[in-house]
């Protein structure tokens, strides 16, 4: 058997600083203007609320509906916080609702 000479696949790679597009790629809008009351990711504006301090986080491991889930990550969303603070908030109301 005869072998092969090893294709030369070095023009597919590009150099350090030489990188650009595909002549077929969408570009990108620039932003030019940006609104001061925009909301700031979290992790990097501070937090509206801290948590108690906590030894440590632990895994729940359990599953919950699809529907949950979602409800759950849109009200996360919609006041900017955290699932666990959404669940923290949850915990507390259903005990000053159930305390005797």
């Amino acid at each position: 058997m005869s072998k092969k000479a090893p294709l030369d696949m070095s023009s597919l790679l590009a150099e350090k600083g030489q990188g650009a597009p595909a002549n077929d790629a969408p570009t990108r809008s620039i932003i030019t203007e940006t609104f001061k009351n925009e909301p700031t990711n979290r992790k990097i504006g501070e937090s509206k609320k801290k948590p108690p301090p906590s030894s440590e986080f632990v895994n729940l491991g359990f599953k919950v509906p699809k529907e949950f889930r979602h409800r759950l990550r849109k009200i996360a969303a919609a006041k900017d916080v955290s699932l666990v603070e959404v669940l923290r908030d949850a915990v507390d109301l259903y005990e000053k609702a159930n305390s005797k």
